[in-house]
């Protein structure tokens, strides 16, 4: 995993070992490309079922440090892209 560049916004980008990419962002959500596009993001924050029993909806847990952002992400590499 290596870093590729740091936006305006301060997005830090990743190159994860199988060449998706995986982005960080301020606002705390965590990113990666799908296998063949390097357009399509999906999130990889933990999931929270949030409601009743019968009606409810799922939020995701933000992660507010940026280390604990950047260690998420380096998890993720180390488990799914090696």
């Amino acid at each position: 995993m290596k870093m590729l560049k740091i936006t305006k916004h301060n997005s830090i980008y990743f190159e994860l070992s199988d060449g998706r990419i995986g982005v960080v962002y301020k606002s705390g959500y965590v990113r990666v490309t799908t296998k063949g596009s390097n357009t399509r993001f999906y999130q990889i924050n933990k999931k929270i079922k949030t409601g009743t029993e019968l009606n409810y909806s799922y939020s995701r847990t933000l992660v507010s440090n940026a280390e604990d952002r950047i260690k998420t992400l380096f998890e993720f590499n180390q488990k799914n892209c090696i």
